[in-house]
């Protein structure tokens, strides 16, 4: 114990001197916080608060950028900003903003004390951070290795937009937008690199990865981003969905993290027809009547004492149009997700008097990251839309109001003395009547959502399944007054009711790896896919009614008939793509999809899909270290199968017959109901459409990313077209008719070259510009030769005959026209003579039509300027087609001369006497003749340059305004169809009367006319 005493005394002196260091360390730190001293009294002194920070975000040109993100870098504060490029958030001294624009390189600037901080981006040249949308997935730009057009959709606030045709024209090569109406709500079409089916011509719609049939159900106001799918290795991974003609592939807008912000875009217009045509006045009509019935021998007849008036009907029927819209979004979000509300408002009177289009619209979009692993999301866009129209497409003596109001005669009255809407010799109503005693209207419903589930695994995998649905409903209703014309007198007026429901919904399950290691990157998904599309169709009609005041079918009493329809059908799809880099130099591309479904033959219900795609970024290799002027470089090729389900117009069932009642028979000693086969036969080896296509690329950036160079090859061949083919006699089914495979092909080849460039750049002016070409040939090849199919039926005059204007025959392209040779007119007899081709001495529907040209442009472009100067705009679009022609159905009517109708100037040189050298054969009642049969007279060039658009805005300083929440105002003045050169003597070349058909283009007839539109704006952001 005693050896231990001094151990114990030398620890409690080390415990006590311890505590004693302890004790003064603690002492000094509550000295420390003693607010008695100066020292203290900085130490205590509050931490620096943040302060407000604004600036402006400009582009390489000193344009305001829209959108930017502004953050905070390491925090969670962040806004965006206004169309101005201005912004504002709270930060502090010390920090550092990150400023990131998708399609520009990403800037950090430290606030370093400034109240304002001002950025400008600079374009990546090489688009390493541009993020373009594709299917079932992204992808950065650089590593695209297949035809991929991303469409620049800044100006769609920036102007008025009223369908999503107006966004995507002339944005891209070889992507034709068009508008075979200029109905107020027409339906527009889309061609991407040629038709590649005669079974149909649109691309497939994927919105917001859904996928859509078109894109009724959103405002084009909403739209974020849009990507083409052009070719075969892009497209593929959507199998036989119809991406046999592309796909486009539309991002709606999201909103932003940051306070709340408001932008309303609003515009009023008017609307006038482009042109109207020279016809015939009382005097000049009169003349023609009497050399009508002269040359055909008749005696000319007694016209009714009130045929006395000098009706220029055109004035009678076209009006100046006012067209009025506003969109309003709001949009905010956290650090945990985002979300934006749309509203929309369009009210488009058309150019014919009681045309009307409104449009009412609603969009919401929100995402949710719920915490580090899961996020949710949903989109719902709905429109309700009322359409007004009138009938069009139709010749006057079945209530076309087109051509009624070219071939009525001037000297009828609009009305006569018992105030009925006056009719023409045959009863024909006069255009007014037409417009006032129909009434065609329709309410539609247009419902397009989704709702989403993301989830982040283990192992760089990510799981998202995905519910889409999609719904248009319409209601058509029409009605003919009983009282105010001939015809509605005859029959006691008329009414029809449609009501039609096509309801759609698909479910989507993906699973992505994406991982990178050294120099390798690879991205890879899976995913299953099914889709189920019900449809419904209701129709009911009468007549007899005692008055106008009830329209509706109860008020029917005579010749009442129903009809109902609906279908059901389904596909199922599993499908996979890697996506592998090394070195951001060498790129790969494999995508494979597998569907099935019931809308092909039982024998051939699953289709495989494969394709792949490479590309070299010539660039980045060492070689090119000191190539200076390219900035980068890529060279592409691909290859792949698309699908194209049988056309649902026809049947969804194509393995089984349809049945009609037949006569009863006796079965033993029962009565038993007889049926019989109906059109169409079933083919249980129906195959889906398959396309091939083939495409080599190259993409170059040079001069500091200034100019951008794009061009494309392609070769896309579709096989196992499908034709509804009526079946021979010896098969048992006289007349019948049945979807088959026929063997032969549908080969579009073409290049296409987009060219973009900064042509100026300057403190205060800029101007940039992008050229769009592109060259299409079309051919059908392989068929028999000795089918035909024809198409573009059209009922002429009074008479209940199709004859048919287009046909589908092998070495032809889509769209071809057939008939006669026109040689010209016979100086002796005034007739017009047609080519004997088989010279057997007479001319005959058999051997003697041919070839007369195609609807379908061999050549498209487009010319996009945008200038800037100060706070001035101006944005320019020209566009234009070549190598098509026009069938002008309409001068049939009216410069057929053997009718009482009315006829344009050009029969002013119609032959008269022998000897006469002109164009125009002679005035004949009847055409014994068949001076008008379907041949190249009637055949006009359909190519056209335009002005599709010119838009010039202003940009308002608000600083001024920030006090009372405007942070950005914009004014803007707008044209479209300010111009058109063109050869084409109708009233405009972007004409079809067969709309959206892949088969029967280019054909005027009675069509409704495109309009010239003047519209004044106002961005506001708040």
């Amino acid at each position: 114990m005693k050896n231990l005493q001094p151990l114990i005394r030398r620890g409690r002196s080390r415990l006590l001197f311890k505590t004693i260091a302890t004790l003064k360390l603690s002492l000094l730190l509550f000295l420390a916080g003693l607010p008695s001293t100066k020292a203290n009294a900085q130490s205590a002194s509050p931490q620096p608060q943040p302060t407000r920070i604004t600036g402006v975000v400009t582009g390489e040109n000193n344009e305001p950028l829209s959108g930017v993100t502004v953050e905070i870098r390491g925090g969670t504060t962040g806004t965006s900003t206004n169309n101005k490029g201005e912004y504002s958030l709270s930060a502090r001294d010390s920090a550092t903003l990150v400023f990131s624009y998708i399609g520009y390189s990403t800037k950090e600037v430290p606030v370093g004390g400034e109240h304002v901080v001002n950025a400008q981006l600079q374009p990546s040249s090489k688009a390493l951070d541009q993020v373009v949308v594709i299917g079932y997935g992204t992808q950065r730009k650089a590593d695209i290795t297949s035809a991929v057009s991303t469409i620049s959709v800044k100006d769609v606030s920036a102007r008025p937009v009223i369908s999503t045709s107006e966004v995507l024209a002339g944005k891209a090569p070889g992507v034709q937008v068009f508008q075979p109406s200029g109905a107020p709500g027409a339906d527009f079409s889309v061609r991407i690199r040629g038709i590649a089916s005669p079974n149909g011509a649109e691309p497939i719609y994927v919105i917001d990865g859904v996928v859509a049939a078109d894109t009724k159900s959103i405002d084009p106001n909403t739209i974020e981003s849009i990507s083409v799918l052009k070719d075969a290795a892009a497209a593929g991974i959507y199998g036989a969905a119809g991406s046999t003609n592309g796909v486009v592939l539309i991002t709606t807008k999201q909103g932003s993290k940051g306070k709340t912000r408001t932008d309303i875009n609003a515009y009023t217009g008017i609307q006038q027809i482009t042109k109207k045509l020279d016809v015939l006045n009382g005097a000049q009509y009169k003349s023609l009547l009497q050399d009508e019935y002269s040359n055909a021998h008749m005696t000319f007849p007694t016209l009714p004492n009130n045929f006395t008036a000098n009706n220029n009907w055109q004035d009678q029927v076209y009006h100046t149009a006012v067209q009025t819209g506003a969109n309003a979004s709001f949009s905010g979000g956290s650090p945990k997700g985002t979300w934006l509300l749309g509203l929309g408002y369009l009210n488009q009177d058309g150019i014919v008097h009681t045309s009307n289009f409104k449009r009412y619209s609603v969009n919401f979009k929100i995402d949710q990251n719920m915490n580090d692993w899961l996020s949710v999301g949903s989109h719902l866009s709905y429109n309700r839309s009322y359409t007004t129209t009138v009938s069009d497409g139709a010749s006057a003596q079945h209530g076309g109001t087109i051509l009624a109001a070219l071939t009525t005669p001037p000297i009828v009255p609009v009305k006569d003395a018992q105030g009925v809407y006056a009719a023409n010799f045959d009863g024909t109503n006069n255009p007014v009547g037409n417009i006032y005693d129909n009434s065609n209207s329709t309410a539609t419903n247009n419902l397009l959502g989704d709702i989403h589930v993301e989830i982040k695994l283990p192992f760089d995998l990510k799981y998202r399944s995905q519910v889409g649905l999609s719904l248009e409903q319409y209601n058509y209703n029409y009605f003919l007054n009983p009282f105010n014309n001939a015809y509605g007198i005859s029959i006691q007026g008329s009414a029809t009711n449609t009501s039609q429901e096509v309801l759609r919904y698909t479910l989507d399950n993906t699973l992505t790896w994406n991982r990178s290691f050294g120099d390798h990157k690879i991205t890879a998904v899976v995913g299953t896919e099914t889709i189920n599309e019900k449809y419904y169709n209701n129709s009911q009609s009468g007549r007899g009614f005692a008055t106008s005041a009830v329209p509706t079918l109860n008020a029917a009493s005579s010749n009442q008939t129903v009809y109902s329809y609906q279908t059901d059908w389904g596909v199922l799809s599993y499908f996979g793509r890697v996506n592998y880099s090394y070195q951001d130099k060498y790129l790969f591309t494999g995508s494979i999809r597998t569907d099935g479904s019931s809308r092909v033959g039982v024998n051939n219900q699953y289709g495989y899909f494969p394709a792949f795609s490479g590309g070299w970024r010539v660039s980045k290799e060492n070689f090119m270290d000191n190539v200076k002027f390219i900035e980068d470089l890529k060279v592409r090729a691909g290859w792949g199968e698309t699908g194209n389900l049988p056309p649902s117009n026809v049947t969804v069932y194509p393995s089984f017959s349809s049945l009609n009642p037949g006569a009863p028979y006796i079965f033993g000693t029962n009565v038993s109901p007889g049926v019989v086969l109906a059109n169409p036969i079933g083919n249980p080896n129906l195959k889906w459409e398959a396309g091939q296509q083939l495409n080599l690329g190259f993409d170059v950036t040079v001069l500091k990313g200034r100019v951008t160079l794009s061009g494309d090859y392609y070769n896309k061949k579709t096989k196992h077209l499908i034709f509804l083919q009526t079946l021979p006699a010896t098969s048992g089914n006289n007349d019948g008719q049945q979807l088959v495979n026929l063997p032969g092909y549908d080969r579009n080849r073409g290049f296409e070259i987009a060219l973009t460039g900064s042509v100026i750049k300057t403190k205060d002016f800029n101007w940039t510009a992008t050229i769009n070409t592109s060259f299409n040939n079309n051919r059908i090849s392989g068929l028999d030769s000795a089918s035909t199919f024809y198409y573009g039926g059209i009922e002429y005059g009074g008479g209940g005959t199709n004859q048919y204007v287009s046909v589908v025959k092998n070495g032809l392209p889509l769209g071809a026209f057939y008939g006669y040779k026109a040689l010209g007119v016979d100086p002796a007899t005034g007739n017009e003579r047609f080519a004997d081709l088989n010279h057997d001495g007479s001319v005959d529907a058999d051997h003697d039509r041919t070839y007369l040209g195609s609807g379908l442009p061999t050549f498209i472009y487009s010319f996009v300027n945008s200038f800037t100067y100060k706070n001035f705009g101006l944005d320019l679009l020209f566009d234009g087609v070549g190598g098509n022609k026009i069938f002008n159905a309409s001068a049939i009517e009216t410069q057929g001369m053997s009718s009482a109708n009315n006829a344009t100037a050009e029969v002013l040189h119609r032959w008269e006497k022998p000897g006469d050298v002109t164009d125009v054969p002679i005035a004949r009642f009847s055409d014994s003749a068949q001076n008008s049969r379907i041949s190249s007279r009637f055949i006009q060039n359909g190519a056209f340059f335009r002005l599709k658009a010119a838009t010039l805005s202003y940009h308002l300083s608000t600083d001024r305004l920030k006090h009372i929440g405007i942070y950005g105002m914009r004014f803007y003045v707008t044209g479209q169809n300010l111009f058109t050169i063109t050869g084409y003597k109708g009233y405009n070349p972007e004409v079809n009367q067969q709309g959206t058909s892949s088969t029967a283009l280019g054909i005027d007839y009675g069509t409704y006319p495109q309009s010239r539109i003047y519209t004044v704006g106002v961005n506001l952001e708040l």
